[in-house]
């Protein structure tokens, strides 16, 4: 079996509530393989939000490790975990974050310049992934002019545009109704499959969740099967 792309190791993380400690996250495991998707569910505020912080070195673990690629990045200086944020990970969020001044095709080229890509380069790319997406023929629109399901497609072409090896995605449908999430979630998935990107993906929907590799639950603040 090929090397994890991701791993966390017993990772801890406690916040200061009034006058007593909230420990959120209580000592999480998990091993993601290049091209496995996993859905993790779970109530709202039981921690989700705070792993996949953790896991996109976002937030330090108070204790314990993250593995990325075979490096434990956890104690990382903070240069040094931005630019492996930059190269390795790729985040969907639950509402789109596009830059609203910005096209859709400036919004996926984005990334990339910063990455280093050139301006060519990265048209062709952002080109290629909105029209997979069916977004050809709104490439030049800005965000106010998109649906909320054109608007989260832009946001997924986005994450995967410096061809991350590990996808993270909080409530990628969350906003979008049952028919729309539907389908957007399913170009989600045949998009991630297709790159053989290791993607751990949080959701409330338990019907999107079984369409996924394996399905974990973060419960009492361990992740443990659904």
């Amino acid at each position: 079996m090929s090397e994890p792309a991701l791993v966390l190791e017993r990772v801890e993380r406690t916040f200061q509530q009034a006058d007593r400690p909230l420990h959120v996250l209580r000592g999480v495991d998990l091993r993601l393989q290049p091209g496995e998707i996993v859905a993790m569910v779970g109530p709202s505020g039981c921690g989700k939000s705070t792993l996949l912080h953790v896991a996109g070195l976002l937030e330090a673990p108070d204790a314990g490790e993250v593995v990325i690629e075979g490096k434990p990045c956890a104690r990382m200086a903070d240069a040094d975990r931005t630019a492996t944020r930059r190269r390795v990970i790729g985040f969907v969020y639950q509402y789109h974050h596009l830059l609203p001044e910005f096209s859709a095709l400036e919004n996926v080229m984005m990334p990339q310049l910063i990455a280093g890509t050139g301006k060519s380069d990265a048209k062709v790319r952002a080109r290629e992934l909105l029209s997979r997406l069916g977004l050809a023929e709104r490439l030049t629109h800005r965000p106010a002019r998109l649906s909320g399901g054109e608007q989260q497609r832009v946001a997924i072409a986005r994450a995967v545009a410096n061809r991350p090896k590990v996808l993270l995605a909080d409530e990628p449908t969350g906003n979008l109704d049952e028919n729309t999430a539907a389908q957007v979630f399913d170009e989600l998935l045949h998009l991630v499959r297709d790159a053989g990107v290791a993607a751990l993906i949080a959701t409330h929907n338990r019907d999107l969740a079984q369409s996924m590799d394996r399905v974990l639950e973060l419960h009492d603040g361990v992740l443990v099967q659904a």
